[in-house]
């Protein structure tokens, strides 16, 4: 007959196996599912709130252009993923996320004289989105649904 202490000791090694103990791949799987419910919500938002019907030649429009990494942001495996855009894109996205203090100049470096255009007045859409209980619920919701996935497949069902 185990003892107290064996069988608590047995359930925090299951806990821990479960838990903290779980291979990268499994939770880079975890995390790349809540990481596209935030892609998807992100180019939501970023159409309805930025999208304008205008030519863009080769480079796609800022909602068309966001990515998801299935590593951190150092570009190591680590379980963690990260959504964003890539270089060219994320400086127009961090621009219209944080604004401009100075005049926006024109392609010949002159200052736009238009009242209005002197600067881009900040739109925090994607920090609010990063904020929102509402996706942090469908994110929780993906991930944990993954999570159960790799549960089932673990203890063989």
């Amino acid at each position: 007959m185990d003892s107290l202490e064996d069988i608590l000791n047995s359930f925090v090694q299951e806990v821990e196996d479960n838990t903290i103990n779980l291979p990268i791949e499994d939770k880079a799987k975890i995390t790349k599912a809540g990481a596209e419910v935030f892609k998807a919500e992100l180019e939501t938002v970023t159409r309805d709130k930025h999208y304008r019907e205008r030519k863009t030649g080769k480079k796609p429009h800022l909602a068309d252009s966001i990515l998801i990494d299935n590593k951190n942001i150092d570009s190591i495996k680590d379980g963690s993923s990260v959504v964003g855009w890539d270089y060219s894109e994320s400086r127009v996205g961090h621009i219209i996320e944080n604004g401009t203090k100075r005049p926006m100049y024109t392609k010949l470096g002159h200052k736009y004289k238009h009242g209005g255009e002197t600067h881009v007045h900040a739109d925090h859409f994607v920090r609010d989105l990063r904020e929102s209980s509402d996706v942090r619920a469908k994110m929780l919701e993906a991930e944990a649904q993954e999570y159960g996935k790799i549960l089932r497949k673990r203890s063989g069902d």
